[in-house]
């Protein structure tokens, strides 16, 4: 509890720490400026095309761009006018300048395959006639224009006769698309809601950090990709983009003048009461834990299967598994998790969190492997001799005489890579798993408050890393041949 209290009181001081902030009246106010924006993306270009010699930060979500505004870390970030409008509907204290730096034009993107530019043009087709009769403009007044309270959806009742399609997105920009009672929400996902209606689909909307989404929508994974996506050439040579269904005006956006103070309290029951976000938090730590236990199974048990083939190998065969143990420690778990998502099982239609679970579980046993290699090494020779001298196999003298050594002066170093794993998953959201950090992600997202989420996420880790020290703790009571008592030590053994 007292680490739990000292971890809310350093955030809490952290939170509150910031530079003094200059005064924005005007966009001459932001030539030389520090100025926050998605990076590489296209409110950044126009920005910089009218502000060249200002200072631009790459920060990936609004509710980071908030963040560093109210922290006085930058002086305005830059984004679309509908966003904005947005955050002043849920009662964020920002504003904007009235100048605008270009506009950005967005829309659904497709793979460069058969069944993508069929589905490109067939949505063409369709953001016509909607234009046409004034539906999407309807759409933009009801989303874009106008508070939670009459941005109302509910799936329609699809045939699904020309087939199911799989659509990705980010789902941390309100208001195109956006998590609302745990359920994906927005303008976009109305629209294209009725495109399935028009043209005989269904479909099924899969949750996706913003870049793994657009490589998914490359390698033809899914069939449609949105969240707000700016037309840019660059993407254009890899996808198709349909016609605009939206064109955003680049605003500055600055701290409102009329601030008000939030509460803790009140940060809490909107980050984690309101919509029940908490079961969120207990979904993403039930899948972290998840992903962690089987890693921790497969990695050990992968361990000591290689280390015996190592064991009883020949030359060759144990100079191949010293090169493979020698390459894998050199590579870091983010590229190797994004490997084996990517290229590996590319193909296949596996589970994102049975990759993780791959991934991790490979990792665990190449340290596991260098715990059972070394302290093997450390055990007289003489040992297995004697065993071998009494009728003992290689094998059995290693299981019944070196094993329980090598795991009794070990098991320490055993407990930290466990704990490593647990830590580690963490990253596991770059290959859409909702696990305990992405569900933070989205909550913050939502309520554009990255503390409450985050400090909530570490109490969770710190209470799961306990508890695996704790489990940890008593196995290793349990096989320590000290706590044995006398009977157990002679049952079997004839006096």
């Amino acid at each position: 509890m007292k680490k739990i209290l000292l971890i809310i009181c350093a955030a809490l001081l952290i939170t509150g720490c910031g530079v003094e902030g200059k005064q924005i009246n005007s966009i001459d106010d932001l030539k030389t400026a520090r100025i926050g924006a998605w990076p590489g993306g296209a409110y950044e270009i126009k920005a910089r095309e009218v502000l060249p010699e200002a200072q631009f930060v790459g920060l990936d979500f609004i509710s980071d761009l908030i963040q560093n505004l109210k922290q006085h870390k930058i002086d305005a970030f830059v984004l679309g006018k509908a966003y904005v409008d947005n955050l002043k509907f849920e009662g964020v204290d920002v504003d904007y300048l009235p100048q605008s730096l270009g506009d950005v034009p967005i829309s659904y993107i497709f793979p460069k395959n058969e069944r993508g530019q069929k589905l490109c043009n067939q949505m063409n087709e369709f953001i016509s006639q909607v234009e046409a009769n004034g539906e999407l403009d309807a759409l933009k007044t009801k989303w874009l224009q106008s508070d939670e309270s009459k941005r109302t959806f509910t799936k329609s009742n699809l045939s699904g006769e020309n087939g199911t399609l799989k659509i990705c997105t980010d789902a941390q920009n309100s208001p195109f698309d956006y998590l609302r009672e745990r359920q994906v929400v927005g303008f976009e996902v109305e629209l294209i809601d009725k495109f399935c209606a028009a043209y005989g689909y269904d479909y099924e909307i899969k949750m996706d950090v913003f870049e793994t989404m657009l490589t998914n929508v490359t390698l033809g994974k899914v069939d449609v990709g949105m969240d707000g996506i700016e037309i840019l050439p660059e993407r254009q040579k890899s996808m198709l983009f349909a016609k605009p269904i939206d064109v955003e005006q680049t605003v500055a956006v600055i701290n409102s003048k009329t601030s008000s103070d939030t509460t803790l309290a009140g940060r809490i029951k909107t980050s984690l009461i309101d919509e029940d976000r908490w079961k969120m938090i207990l979904e993403g730590a039930s899948i972290t834990l998840t992903i962690t236990i089987a890693s921790i199974v497969f990695g050990t048990l992968l361990s000591f299967a290689v280390y015996m083939i190592y064991r009883e190998g020949n030359r060759r065969v144990n100079y191949i598994i010293d090169a493979i143990h020698r390459t894998l420690q050199g590579v870091p778990t983010m590229v190797m998790l994004l490997f084996f998502y990517y290229t590996v099982f590319s193909s296949v239609n596996l589970p994102a969190s049975i990759t993780a679970v791959v991934v991790f579980s490979i990792v665990l046993s190449i340290t596991v492997f260098a715990l059972l290699k070394d302290g093997a090494q450390n055990i007289a020779r003489g040992q297995t001799e004697a065993a071998l001298s009494l009728g003992f196999s290689e094998r059995r003298a290693f299981v019944k005489f070196i094993l329980p050594q090598i795991v009794r002066n070990l098991f320490s170093q055993y407990q930290v890579a466990l704990n490593i794993t647990l830590m580690e998953t963490a990253i596991v959201g770059y290959i859409a798993v909702q696990d305990l950090t992405r569900m933070a992600d989205l909550i913050r997202a939502r309520t554009y408050d990255a503390f409450i989420p985050i400090i909530t996420i570490t109490i969770v880790y710190l209470v799961l890393s306990r508890l695996l020290l704790m489990i940890t703790d008593w196995t290793a009571r349990r096989i320590n041949p000290k706590n044995r008592s006398r009977e157990k030590i002679l049952k079997g053994v004839k006096l």
